[in-house]
């Protein structure tokens, strides 16, 4: 009897402390909400983390130089055709000796104004068509998703150049926009529409729709936050697909003209000079790559945080 009790005794104290270490070590893992797990996974994304600085110092320019200088940009000196880099013009002269610099960020600003406008429509557009489609389902869906159809079987440039033409906007801002805008939401909508069947049978929604709640409240206030994830991501690729689309408009004869500046046109008037004054092609081209690349990782690091099955890395 004494040697069982001795036993008891003695293994008593060991089979206590194992649960108080196993609480500190519960207690010591930090608890994150949701957004502060994204914001961990896209920090720790280096490209996109660059982009984004790249983006805002983009930006900053855009608004920044344009404001500051006015009108010089559209300013021409005979006298200075086709002048190399130097420090009074940076990136040297064009081809009628306006300052290509200056030039070259308004340029920028109209083709970031055209990017971000554009992917504000396509959201709009999509978001509204495919929430529709989604939540409601049956008819609703069919007609909704028959014309998203027959968009996407039409060649979606070619469509914007009819457009552009036919309302007489060549050269004209808000007509371009217009143009992307109506003819980009297909994929924001299929996105959202896809999102919207897999919740509308959640058991939040359920619970939501039981408690007395409206359609509208329980589209806007339940459904819609948990679909962001993939309407970011398309928003900022769809980003670089205007100013690309943009460009190519201009770089046509179908965007924006001369005496405004443009990407686009800047490449196509440096074009009759490209072996004597390489550098007038040069800057707009590389301004465009940074733009798209910028755009494209940035949504790079916004689908691999926004994925709640990415693990955070240890550091």
């Amino acid at each position: 009897m004494e040697r069982v009790e001795r036993t008891a005794t003695t293994t008593a104290p060991a089979a206590t402390t194992r649960p108080v270490e196993y609480e500190d070590e519960v207690d010591l893992i930090p608890v994150r909400t949701y957004w502060q797990l994204v914001r961990i996974r896209f920090l720790q994304h280096r490209l996109a983390v660059m982009a984004v600085v790249l983006m805002a110092i983009l930006v900053a320019l855009a608004i920044i130089v344009p404001t500051l200088s006015g009108n010089a940009y559209t300013k021409t000196s005979l006298t200075k055709v086709n002048l190399p880099p130097s420090l009074e013009y940076p990136l040297g002269t064009s081809d009628i000796g306006q300052n290509v610099f200056l030039r070259l960020m308004k340029a920028l600003q109209t083709s970031l104004f055209i990017g971000f406008t554009s992917v504000a429509i396509i959201a709009l557009v999509g978001v509204s068509l495919g929430a529709v489609a989604g939540f409601f389902g049956g008819g609703t869906d069919n007609v909704v998703m028959r014309f998203v159809d027959i968009i996407l079987s039409l060649p979606t440039f070619f469509l914007i150049i009819m457009i552009v033409a036919f309302f007489g906007g060549v050269g004209n801002a808000t007509t371009v926009i217009v143009a992307i805008g109506i003819t980009g939401w297909t994929v924001a909508c299929r996105l959202v529409r896809a999102e919207f069947l897999r919740l509308r049978d959640a058991d939040y929604v359920q619970a939501a729709r039981a408690l007395g709640a409206g359609n509208q409240r329980i589209a806007v206030r339940h459904m819609l936050p948990a679909a962001l994830p993939p309407i970011v991501v398309a928003c900022a690729l769809g980003i670089a697909d205007s100013v690309v689309t943009e460009a190519a408009l201009s770089y046509l004869g179908f965007g924006i003209q001369p005496p405004a500046a443009s990407l686009g046109n800047m490449m196509t008037n440096a074009l009759d000079y490209f072996f004597r004054a390489p550098y007038l092609i040069l800057y707009p081209g590389i301004t465009l790559i940074l733009i798209v690349l910028s755009a494209s990782f940035i949504g790079d690091g916004l689908r691999d945080a926004l994925d709640p099955r990415q693990r955070i890395e240890s550091k």
